[in-house]
């Protein structure tokens, strides 16, 4: 799968998921934001090539279960020095709130990270 067809594959992901909506802020110029129907937040940074970020925030998923994935960690308290995609911040939820950004490489890592926050779709 090239990077712009699992760029697509996620867009679709996102859209498609019945617990999933495009944030109420709306999508920015390098992060397309939305929130699950449980309050937590996901981004998506579609600009990139080796690899697609996934943001969401830290307490909204286990770490341990997501551990063999790609990842960087982001304290709220330092994101004058870590410097976390502002792009985010426009979604209240991702606000002084420590971060996770998963960098995906194929889809199924993708759909691990947005069933472990907005769960795997299916009525309750």
């Amino acid at each position: 799968m090239s990077a712009e067809e699992l760029r697509e594959a996620i867009r679709s992901l996102l859209a498609s998921h019945p617990h999933v909506t495009v944030s109420s802020s709306g999508h920015a110029t390098h992060a397309e934001r939305y929130v699950a129907s449980n309050g937590a937040p996901l981004g998506f940074e579609p600009a990139r090539v080796r690899f697609q970020n996934i943001w969401v925030r830290a307490d909204s998923v286990r770490a341990g279960v997501l551990k063999d994935l790609s990842s960087t960690d982001y304290d709220h308290l330092t994101f004058d020095v870590s410097k976390p995609n502002h792009n985010l911040f426009g979604e209240t939820a991702f606000k002084d709130t420590d971060l996770i950004c998963f960098h995906v490489t194929d889809l199924w890592q993708a759909v691990r990270v947005i069933a472990e926050v907005a769960g795997l779709g299916h009525a309750k």
